[in-house]
């Protein structure tokens, strides 16, 4: 198995996009893995260090060498049990949400334990930039699903239709109580949108936002 192939079945295993992978372990820009696509580098120990500190069960010596599994042992088998009060993390780019239909069909690659958190359904990545700079591309969103009678208008929802999911701020629109108004935070680069309330099957209350500084 080639450099790329590992590096490629790993982010495959994220089901992030090249460009998300890279953002998600800190790199500040993607044609790092693509020169190892076209063969001009290896994996070096610097890139294997930030997978698997992003991606504690990646093993890094599989990873540098191809030998062994790409799981650690003590992570590949098992039920994942969820910690009281703990949050799951789902390794997906939000904006996919609009794709998985049963959320249980995921497996948590980890549980984020902060007290202010308990009581969210889960956390994933935002990797767009819609939503910055209040909500930096890379960052960790944790959700909490919401029926629409509770919604509360000018706070940030991920919102799921059956076409797209996007984290907006959510206004009501006066003549027009049958749809809402969906505001980036980045008006410079994006577009308002309208969205009829019945087109919305789920919704998401933004909960909290997780920051991780590259130093």
């Amino acid at each position: 198995m080639t450099n790329w192939q590992r590096l490629e079945q790993v982010i495959k295993w994220t089901g992030l996009s090249t460009n998300s992978f890279a953002m998600a372990i800190g790199l500040k820009r993607s044609e790092n893995l693509y020169q190892i696509k076209r063969g001009s580098y290896g994996i070096s120990k610097e890139l294997a260090r930030l997978i698997t500190v992003k991606y504690t069960v990646i093993s890094r010596s599989w990873l540098l060498t191809g030998d062994g599994q790409m799981l650690l042992s003590d992570a590949s088998g098992g039920q994942h049990v969820q910690p009281e009060g703990a949050v799951p993390f789902y390794s997906i780019d939000a904006s996919r949400l609009a794709e998985i239909s049963d959320m249980n069909e995921l497996r948590p690659l980890y549980y984020i334990s902060i007290p202010a958190f308990k009581g969210s359904d889960f956390a994933a990545m935002c990797a767009g930039a819609s939503m910055s700079p209040d909500i930096p591309g890379g960052s960790t969103v944790v959700f909490k699903g919401v029926s629409m009678d509770i919604l509360l208008p000018g706070e940030a929802y991920m919102v799921v239709t059956k076409e797209f999911a996007t984290i907006r701020y959510v206004r009501t629109i006066e003549n027009d109580p049958g749809s809402l108004l969906l505001v980036p935070c980045n008006e410079q680069d994006y577009d308002e949108m309208i969205v009829a309330r019945q087109k919305i099957e789920k919704l998401f209350l933004v909960k909290g936002i997780i920051i991780c500084k590259q130093v």
